[in-house]
């Protein structure tokens, strides 16, 4: 697995997935790179690239997550304009961040720091993509799991997601 990053992501459900792929057709200009639609997720904790030993600590630390199902609202399209990208970004809701704070800190056990940058939470729909007009978007989506995912270079779709797990009390 040497070559392949890992993350912990939020999946979005077919239905979600689908509206995202409609409401990124409703943008004027076309972008050089499209996310495929089952590439469409929101990162909580990147890993990168780690040695198939750690595997079983990566997945402990998940195993450890205590936080029921929410809501997540996607509020709005738009773009980050210096990485020219098109993206859904949410609503800051509390159990997201819980849950991206829980994943860093049970990681810490494993000798993974979490990233120095603030965390971003949003969906990337299209790269190298022209400018729009931030819109409305108005998309709920009860968040049920959570997955850890890996990414390799020169597939498509690029991401595969190897372990999922649910949103429960414990």
């Amino acid at each position: 697995m040497a070559a392949e990053r890992l993350f912990f992501a939020l999946w979005p459900t077919a239905p979600v997935r689908d509206a995202l792929v409609a409401a990124r057709t409703t943008c004027l200009g076309q972008p050089e790179r499209m996310s495929h639609p089952l590439d469409l997720h929101v990162t909580l904790v990147f890993i990168g690239n780690v040695d198939d030993g750690l595997l079983p600590c990566i997945e402990t630390a998940a195993d450890d997550v205590v936080l029921a199902p929410f809501m997540l609202s996607l509020e709005q399209l738009c773009q980050w304009p210096k990485q020219r990208l098109w993206l859904a970004q949410p609503v800051e809701t509390p159990p997201l961040f819980n849950l991206v704070g829980q994943l860093q800190q049970h990681l810490l056990a494993c000798g993974l720091q979490p990233e120095n940058r603030r965390y971003r939470p949003h969906i990337t729909l299209a790269r190298k993509a022209p400018p729009i007009v931030a819109r409305p978007l108005g998309l709920h989506w009860q968040v049920q799991d959570f997955v850890l995912a890996a990414s390799a270079p020169g597939r498509s779709p690029s991401y595969r997601v190897l372990h999922r797990w649910p949103l429960l009390h414990r």
